[in-house]
């Protein structure tokens, strides 16, 4: 069942969102000994990564017990501003004392069958079994209804064996790698950070309408948290 809590400014969403992630965080090191993660690109987590670098929240959080994936990515140069892992490196990960062995990029220099090849192998060697599940996957959602990279109509939708795949968007001309249904579902918790009034009619066919995850594919995704200003 998804739960949805809007707040009435972005900024108030995004300490929420930081809020979660220390708390949960850190109940879940003291339960298992490590948290998993795989982080999202765009404007509303960057707002949350800046907060958790903070001296404030970063000095609650026992960086060295985390371990940063991330749900998809551009087939960009590592280095490039439309590259979520850059992102989220420059705002928060140079910012706190998080072990550099913690970190877990999509090789976006390789191509992108190979890319998804190896991502699927490093995680499935770091978890040492094929059916990992992180403790927390954070989402997004386009105005098109898309979460990670999986988009409208495209054959990743029905990818029920792969963890990672490699996607091709022929309207942008470019290669995405995302982390597939399956192993997104599969995570103990699901955060979906969603900002800004013109997404809210999307929202309402997301959340409420009948299910057409191929036309919707955040559809696809069950029981999530979705934490929303709209």
């Amino acid at each position: 069942m998804n739960t949805v809590t809007n707040f009435d400014t972005p900024q108030l969403l995004a300490v929420a969102a930081a809020d979660y992630f220390v708390k949960l965080s850190n109940e879940i090191i003291e339960e298992k000994g490590k948290f998993t993660v795989a982080l999202s690109g765009g404007s509303t987590p960057a707002v949350m990564f800046a907060i958790l670098a903070t001296d404030d929240y970063a000095s609650k959080i026992n960086w060295k017990k985390i371990y940063f994936f991330w749900g998809d990515e551009r087939c960009v140069a590592l280095d490039s501003s439309d590259n979520n892992a850059f992102n989220a490196k420059n705002i928060l990960l140079d910012n706190v004392p998080i072990p550099k062995k913690n970190i877990f990029v999509i090789p976006v220099n390789e191509t992108p069958i190979n890319a998804a090849i190896y991502y699927e192998a490093t995680i499935k060697i770091f978890f040492k079994t094929d059916k990992p599940i992180f403790d927390l996957v954070l989402l997004g959602m386009g105005d098109d209804g898309h979460t990670a990279s999986l988009f409208p109509y495209t054959s990743i939708l029905l990818e029920k064996q792969k963890l990672v795949s490699e996607v091709f968007l022929a309207e942008k001309n470019v290669w995405r790698i995302s982390l597939t249904e399956p192993i997104i579902n599969a995570a103990t918790h699901k955060l979906f950070l969603i900002a800004g009034k013109a997404k809210e009619p999307m929202l309402d066919i997301i959340l409420y309408s009948e299910k057409n995850t191929q036309k919707y594919p955040a559809q696809l995704i069950k029981n999530a948290d979705w934490f929303v200003n709209i």
